[in-house]
């Protein structure tokens, strides 16, 4: 076994091969895994399409992909925790373990991260090479499709459990694949009410179907007051940002009550102008940054909410392929045609 199949970004330009490259080797600490399910994020897309961001972070040849749940076959010098057969599920951060951050339990914003797929080789191939720190042990009973999600809905479990929903009112602006986690990790959380915010009908239909109370078209006059008095008293306690949209950030922002807070993750394109003073100061109201998972609170967390079946998220994934079909997965992404979540893609 010396050569495997693998999503390439072989030079500086648009688009992806599937190619031969070889099977990586674990280092000490570390654990060879083999990639049973492997999910499609955003990130990958801008990689794909070589624009501004990719071409500032990404340095050719990348095996790319950072989403996935593999199998332990070979243990490293000094690796563990694991053992061959084990099955896990992977964070994509890789803390350097000797920062301020990481010394004082901030792995997940360590000053010398490092991410899979970006950094470091990735997952959209038939082997890779982890950290046996970064493997989350799960089920044997855990589809693989499930453990390969885990990554992304853990970024919603962390906004979730940030900002506290119990009890509580909440928006979410976005339901790209991470907001229909929000949607769905609220309600396992207790959220009172929840309105989903998007402009394509066909995703707010998948947040009802997780739980969102209402649905809402995002585009249009007016958003922020129909999200308010879809609320009710006075607008969202939590609004969660999940797309990064300019004009989103301002709706939500509007759209939370005085004293309310606002959840800040989807990552804009340019800089957003906000009305600091009358927005946020006079209405006392919290703007909370969200990024990755916490190492691994997150993690223990959500494994609880699936273990307890409160959280489903399998209507999140709607399309699954062959690694080999790549292409053909993102060009379903990009249809708006297509009721799109969550994409899987299987090397095997």
């Amino acid at each position: 076994m010396n050569r495997m199949k693998a999503v390439l970004k072989s030079a500086p330009r648009p688009g992806a091969e599937i190619a031969a490259v070889e099977v990586p080797r674990p280092g000490p600490g570390e654990v060879l895994l083999k990639v049973l399910a492997t999910s499609v994020c955003g990130t990958d897309l801008h990689i794909f399409d070589w624009d501004e961001w990719a071409r500032f972070a990404i340095r050719p040849p990348l095996v790319f992909g950072h989403e996935f749940c593999g199998e332990v076959v070979e243990m490293g010098e000094a690796a563990e925790g694991l053992k061959v057969g084990d099955r896990v599920a992977v964070e994509s951060h890789i803390p350097c373990g000797s920062c301020i951050q990481c010394r004082a339990g901030r792995r997940h914003i360590c000053d010398r991260l490092q991410i899979i797929g970006i950094d470091r080789q990735g997952c959209f191939a038939e082997y890779i090479t982890m950290p046996a720190l970064c493997a989350w042990k799960i089920p044997s009973t855990l589809a693989p499709e499930i453990g390969s999600i885990m990554e992304p809905m853990g970024n919603a479990v962390h906004a979730v459990h940030a900002a506290g929903v119990e009890g509580r009112r909440i928006a979410v602006f976005g339901c790209g694949p991470t907001g229909l986690f929000t949607v769905a990790v609220a309600r396992a959380c207790g959220a009172e009410r929840i309105a989903a915010v998007d402009v394509n009908p066909s995703r707010a239909e998948l947040a009802r179907s997780l739980g969102a109370d209402e649905v809402l078209d995002g585009s249009g006059e007016g958003v922020a007051e129909r999200v308010a008095r879809a609320c009710g008293e006075g607008g969202a306690d939590v609004v969660f940002e999940m797309s990064g949209n300019p004009s989103a950030i301002r709706n939500g922002l509007r759209a939370a009550r005085k004293g309310g807070t606002f959840v800040a993750f989807g990552i804009a394109s340019r800089p957003v102008e906000l009305d600091l003073s009358n927005e946020v100061i006079m209405k006392s109201r919290t703007i909370l940054g969200v990024l990755g998972r916490r190492m691994f609170e997150t993690w223990e967390q959500m494994q609880r909410l699936l273990d307890s079946g409160r959280l489903d998220p399998r209507p999140v994934i709607t399309h699954r392929f062959a690694l080999g079909d790549f292409v053909k997965a993102v060009e379903t992404v990009r249809n708006p045609r297509e009721r799109c979540g969550k994409v899987v893609l299987f090397p095997s």
